[in-house]
């Protein structure tokens, strides 16, 4: 197994034990997108939006520019919900765990996009740079849990 899919696997154990705890701690997915303004796209442009504001972290670490990793972070900070339920994308069979995970992975982005803008703000790039990592390992490892199961 390479180190990318043993780190993968970790994370979607630990997202698997996190989900039951993080509903009860932070409410459930419903609660989740209700405590948003809702916006006029699709889950699908709300990912692109996110995967760009990723990039906009990625190019300010390159460029040692903190504002640039501020903005992309606060994108995702403070990201809104899409049009409709994001978990009506899935099968009626595959909606509870994905709301789970909807819970569990919105709390790693907010912890991974706070850790990679503080980093930053320091100028400690290789800190900023790892944990920019993480973030955009938690985003794949979602997309591979679930892209296969978009109805």
């Amino acid at each position: 197994m390479t180190p990318f899919v043993m780190k993968t696997t970790l994370i979607v154990a630990t997202l698997a034990l996190l989900a039951g705890s993080a509903q009860a701690q932070e409410g459930t997915a419903e609660g989740l997108v209700a405590g948003m303004e809702r916006a006029d796209m699709t889950y699908r442009e709300l990912m692109e939006v996110m995967g760009g504001a990723s990039g906009l972290m990625h190019e300010g670490i390159l460029r040692q520019n903190p504002q640039m990793v501020k903005s992309g972070a606060n994108i995702i900070l403070t990201h809104p919900a899409p049009s409709h339920d994001p978990w009506a994308i899935m099968a009626e069979e595959d909606q509870a765990g994905f709301k789970s995970s909807l819970v569990a992975f919105d709390k790693l982005l907010d912890e991974y996009s706070e850790s990679t803008a503080a980093a930053a703000s320091e100028r400690d790039w290789p800190a900023a740079s790892q944990a920019l990592q993480e973030l955009n390992t938690a985003c794949v490892s979602c997309h591979a849990m679930w892209k296969d199961k978009v109805k």
